[in-house]
């Protein structure tokens, strides 16, 4: 059995026994988890990597994810790609927690995935520091006055969560091969014209004016118009909403892909 869930940023706590418990299904050591993006497990190489990993490797299930935006990519390049039912992927526990790449169509239980990680990260409006440049020191004071959210760069912000035009055309030339007809599709963000109906609904309480749209965005209104799906999961809106019948935005909910036929 396939479930899926959205943004853990390092907090697994939805994934504890006593809240698996209060599921209306029951997670066998067969199942498989799809973590929607920011799993948050590589972060930094610490103690709480080390109990996180070994904590989740204790888990019932198989956990997979595709990169969300708040990511550690340098730790994650450090991982071979293999290949594993029918795309690449890398294994940052063999066979128990798999990081399922851009642009790859997988067949995991018979169905037929597209998947597609990466978005843009909107707590930056303090800005994006770089601790080479000789004004690091000034430019994060003036940051913390302003109270405004910012990030450090390969510290807590990678520009990989973007993808670059040879993974967008990866990503098509993988869907060519199969028609452009997949069953799921799992991404972290979604199209810019579904991310608009998002903003646009009572659901939505954030402010969106950070939120412009951008590559990826703009790449997935173009798949959209092409691909052939059943329905479209994604996580990274921190809400847990069915924006119609074929696109499901996930955070802390935990959903059994089949009540999604």
């Amino acid at each position: 059995m396939i479930y899926l869930t959205g943004d853990c940023h390092g907090d697994f706590g939805r994934f504890a026994k006593r809240e698996r418990m209060r599921l209306p299904y029951f997670l066998q050591p067969k199942d498989y988890v799809i973590v929607c993006g920011d799993l948050g497990l590589l972060w930094a190489k610490d103690k709480t990597f080390t109990y996180d990993l070994k904590w989740l490797l204790g888990l019932p299930f198989k956990l997979l994810w595709v990169q969300g935006n708040h990511e550690n990519y340098a730790m994650i390049a450090e991982y071979p790609l293999e290949w594993w039912n029918g795309g690449k992927v890398r294994h940052i526990a063999r066979d128990k927690i798999i990081l399922l790449e851009r642009g790859q169509v997988f067949t995991i239980e018979g169905k037929r995935f597209f998947t597609f990680g990466g978005a843009s990260s909107h707590d930056i409006q303090g800005g994006i520091l770089d601790r080479d440049s000789p004004t690091y020191d000034k430019e994060k004071k003036r940051a913390i006055r302003s109270g405004l959210p910012y990030r450090v760069r390969n510290v807590s912000w990678w520009e990989q969560e973007l993808p670059t035009q040879e993974e967008l055309q990866e990503g098509r030339d993988n869907l060519e091969k199969v028609g452009y007809l997949v069953d799921y599709v799992i991404t972290h963000c979604m199209a810019g014209s579904m991310q608009d109906q998002l903003f646009d609904s009572a659901v939505w309480e954030y402010d969106d004016s950070t939120c412009e749209k951008d590559i990826l965005n703009q790449y997935f209104d173009e798949l959209e118009e092409k691909l052939q799906y059943q329905c479209w999961f994604c996580g990274h809106y921190h809400v847990n909403h069915r924006l119609d019948e074929k696109h499901r935005i996930l955070y802390k909910d935990i959903v059994r892909l089949d009540d999604f036929r």
